[in-house]
């Protein structure tokens, strides 16, 4: 599944992954404006913003029914949303029309049949949408998620009803986040819990990595099916207890590092909530650290993050991992340190022959919410 040896030079130079469209800087979002009123002919009933959303541990544990701590980024999606009196719905980026595969239309299509389904928007209404990003579609930032958020508050906004809970988890995760917490969400059940996670007032720094580099193919239906197969050997993986005991019940090796990774999993990211509820942010860098290693128990990450990972903690990084399913890694770090650590990336990389990441600096930041 992974990208290994001469292919890496070739996908981190051919794969780097942009955002579905920009538009032009101005206040209140005139630029997306414009585009929207020149691409419908008129103008738009406002503008939502929803942010990427950063997984700093247990994403990769849905399939057992785990949960995931995430974080909002200052970097999001912003879209221009005004009804259609035909009914149809029109979606765009400032490049052009998307097509119907477009994972950004199937985002607003969800979104649509969520409102459609609960009575917020009936059948004779349509809308238009424009999406602006300066977030990459395929870094495992909930690019989509953030689509989908903000066209669901949208649509709230629009009909009078409440604030929508997102037609996906991490949909959820983005509607939850505030700034200066984490968002504890539960995998099966898509209860979320605000978590304080002051990084600011820690004087850290979440350092995102962009590689740009992807597997081959998607891994997560081949990882759910070795969970589920682990499952109906063992019953469900959340009520482990004796995993020594547990692991010797399978015979297949690698069904036991995928059931390792993910009830260890749990534990590291029960420990770091508790750092968390105690006020205790910078502390939770060497379970992130930990999460990362296991994740090699998980057949991840790939070489591109590896390579990230390893030169952040030399650079003093106080934990670092990869987050999510492709070539994004990220880094606990203390602020003063953040040109460092990116400078040493840079040369790690070139050391290779390889294109460096993109790196930016975050802090926690806010959920979905209507523009100016």
């Amino acid at each position: 599944m992974g990208v290994t040896g001469a292919r890496v030079r070739a996908v981190l130079g051919a794969r780097t992954p942009g955002p579905v469209g920009r538009w032009p800087e101005g206040p209140g979002g005139d630029g997306l404006r414009a585009e929207y009123a020149r691409r419908f002919g008129t103008e738009p009933e406002g503008l939502w913003h929803a942010p990427g959303r950063l997984a700093l541990m247990g994403e990769h544990t849905a399939a057992s029914g785990g949960a995931a701590l995430f974080v909002a980024l200052p970097w999001g999606v912003t879209v221009a949303v005004g009804t259609d009196p035909e009914g149809s719905t029109h979606i765009a980026a400032p490049s052009g029309p998307l097509s119907d595969r477009h994972p950004s239309t199937r985002a607003v299509a969800r979104s649509v049949a969520d409102a459609r389904e609960s009575g917020r928007l009936g059948a004779d209404r349509g809308i238009r949408v424009l999406i602006g990003s300066d977030l990459p579609e395929h870094a495992s930032l909930g690019h989509s998620a953030a689509v989908g958020a903000a066209v669901s508050l949208a649509l709230a906004d629009l009909t009078g009803a409440d604030r929508p809970t997102g037609a996906t988890v991490d949909e959820g995760v983005v509607l939850a986040a505030r700034a200066g917490h984490a968002v504890r969400v539960n995998l099966a059940s898509a209860r979320t819990t605000v978590l304080p996670f002051d990084l600011a007032g820690a004087g850290m720094r979440l350092v995102v990595l962009e590689t740009g580099q992807l597997p081959r193919r998607d891994p997560r239906p081949v990882r759910a099916a070795e969970l589920a197969r682990a499952q109906d050997v063992l019953g469900p993986l959340r009520a482990v207890q004796d995993l020594p005991g547990t692991l010797r019940r399978l015979q297949n090796p690698v069904l036991r590092h995928r059931v390792e990774y993910a009830v260890t999993e749990v534990h590291r990211l029960n420990a770091a909530v508790g750092l968390l509820r105690a006020g205790r942010a910078a502390e939770t860098g060497p379970i992130l650290s930990a999460s990362h290693l296991s994740l090699r128990r998980f057949d991840l990450p790939l070489p591109a993050v590896e390579l990230a990972v390893e030169t952040a903690a030399r650079a003093g990084a106080r934990g670092a991992r990869l987050s999510g399913w492709a070539g994004t890694a990220f880094a606990l770090v203390a602020e003063e340190r953040v040109a460092g650590l990116e400078s040493e990336v840079r040369k790690a990389f070139l050391a290779r022959g390889w294109p460096p990441p993109r790196v930016r600096a975050a802090l926690p930041s806010e959920g979905a919410r209507r523009g100016a």
